[in-house]
C-alpha cells in the first residue's frame, strides 16, 4: 500500500515535467543533473545540441532549479519555441552554431559542466572522441546520457557495417526521409550541410562503448564519478541509455 502510494506520487510528479517541459523529458536525465549539480558544484554549463525533440527542456529545467550564473545553449537547427523559452531568461546565452565546429569552445569560454545528452553518437568530422578534446579545457565535468553499444568490445562506426546491419542497429526505418539516400549518395555533397552524406550528423553515426569513452575521458584528465545503466529503454538491442557523470582529476 505504503509503496503504491509512493509510486502515484512518483507517477504525479514525471507527468508533471512532462507538462512543463516537454512530453518527452527524461525523469533518468533530470536526475542525471540532480546528481551532478548537487551541493552547488555547477554554477555554469553549457549544452550541447540542446534543442531536438524537447525544445531545451534540460537546460531550462537545470537553470529553473539550480543557480546558474552562465547558461550556454548550443544547437545548429533552433525552433522557435526554443528560442523563445530562452529569450525569457537573462543568464541564457543562445548560440546558434555547430558545436563540434573547432572555434567554439573559445566563443563559450570555460564553465563548470558540459552536458552532452543523446549526442555523442552522431557526432563525425570531428568524431565523438574529438569532441571530447576540444571541450575539455574549458570545463571541469561532463554530463552524458548516450545510447551506449553493447554488441562489439570496441566502438564502431555504425555506417561501416553496411546497410542491412546499420538498420538492425538504428531506431529508423530505412524509408525514413532522412534515411533513404544515406547509403545510394554516401559520398556525395549533402548540399544542406555542405559535406558528404557519410558526415551528416542527422544521423545515427556510432556505437560507442563504455570502455572506450571512459578511456577517452581518461586520457583527457577526468575520471568516472557515476555511472547508471537505464537498459534498453527501446533503443535497438544492441544499445543501452547510460548515465555518466566526469570530473576533471
Amino acid at each position: 500500500m505504503i509503496y503504491s502510494m509512493l509510486q502515484d506520487k512518483i507517477d504525479d510528479y514525471k507527468a508533471d515535467l512532462n507538462r512543463q517541459y516537454c512530453e518527452n523529458f527524461m525523469f533518468e536525465k533530470k536526475e542525471l543533473i540532480d546528481r551532478a549539480f548537487f551541493g552547488g558544484k555547477v554554477k555554469s554549463f553549457a549544452e550541447l545540441g540542446c534543442v531536438w525533440g524537447v525544445d531545451c527542456a534540460y537546460g531550462l529545467y537545470a537553470c529553473e532549479k539550480y543557480d546558474s550564473s552562465k547558461v550556454i545553449m548550443v544547437d545548429a537547427h533552433w525552433t522557435e519555441t526554443a528560442k523563445n523559452r530562452c529569450a525569457k531568461y537573462t543568464n541564457i546565452i543562445r548560440i546558434e552554431d555547430n558545436f563540434g565546429n573547432a572555434d567554439l569552445p573559445e566563443k563559450i569560454g570555460h564553465v563548470d559542466a558540459v552536458i552532452l545528452f543523446d549526442v555523442l553518437l552522431h557526432q563525425v568530422a570531428p568524431d565523438w572522441n574529438r569532441v571530447l578534446q576540444i571541450y575539455a579545457p574549458h570545463t571541469k565535468s561532463f554530463i552524458i546520457y548516450n545510447q551506449q553499444y553493447i554488441a562489439s568490445p570496441i566502438s564502431v562506426r555504425l555506417l561501416d557495417l553496411g546497410k542491412e546491419e546499420y538498420f538492425k542497429n538504428v531506431p529508423h526505418d530505412p524509408e525514413h526521409p532522412t534515411y533513404t539516400s544515406l547509403f545510394s549518395k554516401m559520398w556525395e555533397l549533402n548540399l544542406q550541410h555542405n559535406r558528404i552524406w557519410r558526415d551528416v550528423h542527422h544521423v545515427w553515426q556510432w556505437g560507442i562503448t563504455d570502455k572506450d569513452l571512459i578511456a577517452t575521458l581518461e586520457q583527457l584528465n577526468f575520471k568516472l564519478e557515476y555511472f547508471c545503466n537505464h537498459g534498453q529503454q527501446g533503443y535497438p538491442s544492441n544499445f543501452e541509455g547510460h548515465s555518466f557523470v566526469f570530473s576533471k582529476a
